[in-house]
C-alpha cells in the first residue's frame, strides 16, 4: 500500500502507527475500566448505606429499650409503680428524636394497641389490622419480627409525617416482654435512594473529568511518542545506513574506511542499552519513596506503641469539630502504673498499655481513642450521647479492662480512673472541655481511684481549695 524508499522512513512509520494505536487502546481501556469500577463502587456504596441504616436502627432501638429497662428496674426495686414506670418511659421515648429530628420511635402492645406515636391521635387506639397500599399487615409483621430473640426488620409502605404519600420504609422492632410492648423505629428508603443518586451524579462527573484528563494526557503522550518514534527511528536507521554504506563500499572494492565511518562502526560495537534497567530502578525507588511517605504519615498520627491516635493528631482533628455540635471527652489514667512499671519492668508496663489500648479501641469503636502520653488516654465522642449511655459504656470498659488485668499476677493491682465532661450543645470550647475532663479525672483520683467522675463546677473549686 505504501512504498518506502528508505529503512528510516519505514521504521518511523511503523513506530508512529504503534504509538497512535497504543494511545487509542489505552484510552479506551482506562475509560471502560473507570465506568465498570464506578458501577461496582456504587453498588458497594448502596450496600454500605443499607447496612449502616440497619445498624443505626438497631442501636437507636436499643437506646430506647434501655430507657424502658431502666424504669422497669426502678419498678422492681419499688421506687416506681408499674403504671408510673410505663407512663414515664413512654413519655421519654415519645420525645426522643435522632437524624436531625426526622427519626422517631413507636411503642405498640403485642396485641396491636398503640402506646407511642409522636403524640398523635393514633395513641391508645388498636391498629393490629393496619394495612399498607401493597396489602401488608405491617403492624402484625412488626410484632412478629419483634418476638424474635434479637428483634427483626420489617419492610412496608408508610407515609412520612405531614404527608399522605406512602413510601418504602425499613423498620426494626424488639419486644419488651414484662410490659408486652413492641418498641421500634424505621427509616424511609428514599433517603438512601437520594444519597445513592447524588453519589452517582458525583461519580459520573468524576468519570467525565477523568476521561477528559485521560484523553488530554494520551494526546500529549501520543505527540511525545511520535516525536520519540521519529528520534528512535533515526537512531535505529543510522547504524543500518552506516552498515549499508560499508557493504556498498566493499562491493565497489573500497576496503579502507574513512575516519567518519570507522568511528561510527566502533560506536556500534560498544553500544549497551540499559533503558530497561533504568526503568526498573526508578520503579523500585518510587515504591520505596511511597512506603516511606506512608510510614512518616503514620508516625505523625499514631502512637508508636499502641497504634492509637497521638496527642498531635487529636489536637489537629478536634480543631475541625464544628461549633454547636455535641462533644464528649473522657480522660483516663492508669492507677498504680508506675509501681508496676518499676517492679516488673518496662515490658510489663508496655503490655499493660497495649491491653488498655485494645480494650479501649473495642469499647469505643465509634469514637476517637487517643494516647495523650505515658499512661494517660482520652476518648472523644463527637455524636450526641446521653449521660447515662456514656457512663454505661465507660463502666463496661472499666470492668472489662480490670477483669483482664486481674488474670495476670503482675497486672492485677492495676486499676483505672476516669473523668467525663459533656458539651451537649457544643458551646464549650474544646480546650475548656478537655480541662473539665481532666478536673473530673482528678476528682476520681481524690475519691480513691478505680472509679470515674462526671465534671461539675465543684471539681474546679475543690481543686483550688485543696
Amino acid at each position: 500500500m505504501f512504498c518506502f524508499k528508505s529503512m528510516k522512513a519505514r521504521l518511523i512509520a511503523i513506530m508512529v502507527s504503534v504509538s497512535l494505536a497504543t494511545s487509542v487502546c489505552l484510552g479506551s481501556i482506562v475509560i471502560y475500566s473507570s465506568v465498570q469500577e464506578n458501577e461496582r463502587l456504587l453498588q458497594a456504596y448502596r450496600e454500605d448505606l443499607e447496612k449502616n441504616a440497619r445498624i443505626q436502627l438497631q442501636n437507636q432501638t436499643q437506646s430506647a429499650l434501655s430507657i424502658v429497662q431502666d424504669h422497669y428496674r426502678r419498678q422492681i426495686s419499688g421506687e416506681l409503680t408499674r403504671e408510673q414506670a410505663m407512663r414515664q418511659s413512654a413519655d421519654i421515648i415519645r420525645m426522643m428524636r435522632y437524624n436531625d429530628g426526622t427519626g422517631y420511635f413507636t411503642i405498640d402492645t403485642d396485641d396491636g394497641v398503640n402506646v407511642v406515636l409522636r403524640g398523635t391521635a393514633a395513641e391508645g387506639k388498636p391498629r393490629l389490622d393496619a394495612m399498607d397500599p401493597e396489602g401488608n399487615y405491617f403492624i402484625q409483621d412488626i410484632i412478629r419480627q419483634a418476638k424474635q430473640p434479637s428483634g427483626g426488620f420489617t419492610a412496608f409502605m408508610y407515609p412520612k409525617p405531614e404527608t399522605n404519600n406512602p413510601l418504602p420504609k425499613l423498620y426494626y422492632s424488639i419486644e419488651f416482654r414484662p410490659y408486652h410492648w413492641v418498641i421500634g423505629t424505621g427509616v424511609w428508603i428514599d433517603q438512601i435512594d437520594r444519597m445513592v443518586a447524588a453519589h452517582q451524579s458525583e461519580m459520573n462527573r468524576h468519570v467525565w473529568e477523568q476521561a477528559f484528563r485521560t484523553m488530554a494526557g494520551l494526546g500529549v503522550m501520543g505527540l511525545l511518542l511520535i516525536l520519540m518514534a521519529i528520534y528512535i527511528g533515526r537512531r535505529l536507521a543510522y547504524p543500518i545506513q552506516i552498515a549499508t554504506q560499508r557493504m556498498r563500499a566493499l562491493g565497489n572494492g573500497f576496503l579502507e574506511m574513512d575516519g567518519k565511518t570507522d568511528s561510527a562502526m566502533k560506536r556500534m560495537a560498544e553500544r549497551h542499552d540499559e533503558l530497561g534497567t533504568m526503568s526498573r530502578a526508578m520503579q523500585e525507588m518510587s515504591r520505596k519513596l511511597c512506603e516511606n511517605q506512608q510510614l512518616i504519615l503514620r508516625m505523625a498520627r499514631e502512637d508508636a506503641l499502641t497504634g492509637l491516635a497521638n496527642r498531635r493528631y487529636f489536637t489537629e482533628s478536634i480543631r475541625k469539630h464544628p461549633a454547636g455540635k455535641p462533644l464528649t471527652l473522657i480522660s483516663l489514667d492508669l492507677d498504680h502504673f508506675k509501681e508496676v512499671n518499676d517492679r516488673f519492668g518496662h515490658q510489663t508496663g508496655d503490655a499493660a498499655l497495649l491491653i488498655l489500648a485494645e480494650v479501649l479501641r473495642q469499647s469505643f469503636a465509634d469514637a476517637m481513642t487517643v494516647r495523650m502520653g505515658g499512661d494517660e488516654f482520652l476518648v472523644a465522642m463527637t455524636g450526641p450521647i446521653s449521660r447515662e449511655k456514656a457512663e454505661q459504656r465507660l463502666t463496661s470498659f472499666m470492668k472489662k479492662l480490670i477483669h483482664i488485668y486481674q488474670k495476670d499476677n503482675s497486672l492485677c493491682h492495676l486499676t483505672i480512673s476516669a473523668g467525663i465532661a459533656f458539651s451537649v450543645q457544643g458551646d464549650v470550647p474544646v480546650d475548656v472541655l478537655l480541662h473539665q475532663s481532666d478536673e473530673a479525672l482528678y476528682a476520681a483520683k481524690l475519691a480513691g481511684r478505680s472509679c470515674y467522675r462526671v465534671y461539675t463546677p465543684a471539681d474546679d473549686m475543690s481543686k483550688k481549695e485543696g
